[in-house]
């Protein structure tokens, strides 16, 4: 199970690009590069509580994101039947499993 932070990193990787450069830029600095939210508020010239509300705000919009399009959901079960396919050994499955992972 993943933490917090884990968790709203993986929510960036999906939907990263449905947020402004800035909230990546922010969230990233905070969740991936575990700068201080005072570093964050000095490196962008804004308030601590600029950073906090922008922070707050922005992992509410990821997970609305993932309750109403499932993305991270889906492909955990779809890592699930892959792995139930490859324990199978069967050649034609071999050659799904390997399209499917090309394309992911």
């Amino acid at each position: 199970m993943l933490d917090k932070r884990e968790r709203y990193s993986l929510l960036l990787d999906y939907y990263g690009d449905l947020l402004t450069g800035h909230q990546v830029d922010v969230l990233t600095e905070y969740l991936n590069e575990d700068f201080s939210m005072s570093e964050i508020a000095e490196h962008n010239k804004v308030s601590k509580s600029a950073v906090q509300d922008l922070i707050k705000r922005t992992i509410r919009q990821l997970d609305d994101y993932e309750k109403c399009l499932k993305l991270i959901e889906k492909d955990s079960k779809l890592d699930i039947i892959l792995d139930e396919m490859k324990n199978e050994n069967n050649p034609v499955f071999d050659k799904y499993i390997n399209k499917i992972i090309k394309i992911r």
